[in-house]
């Protein structure tokens, strides 16, 4: 079966590392978490993670905002509906 969009349950340190490099990888992704606020956390550490990158020449400003563009925020389960593949990342 073929993957090409990602739905991540939690939003923590470990559902935004994944969101991250799925989205780097290429997939889409939505990103969920019972409060907005969590995901938007999420959302800027993996920003000021890949400033870092950008910083030692390893990524461009070009390839971050696609990455980040491909992270679709939710807090309604029900946006899910079309994703090929869940991970759940909940303590």
């Amino acid at each position: 079966m073929a993957v090409s969009k990602i739905g991540i349950l939690g939003s923590g340190a470990m559902g935004g590392g994944i969101a991250r490099v799925a989205a780097h990888s290429g997939y889409e992704v939505i990103l969920s978490d019972r409060e907005m606020s969590v995901v938007d956390a999420a959302l800027t550490k993996m920003a000021a993670f890949m400033d870092r990158s950008i910083e030692k020449g390893r990524l461009t400003i070009d390839q971050k905002e696609k990455i980040l563009s491909r992270i679709t925020r939710t807090t309604t389960i029900s946006d899910f509906k079309d994703v090929d593949l869940v991970i759940e990342a909940i303590i």
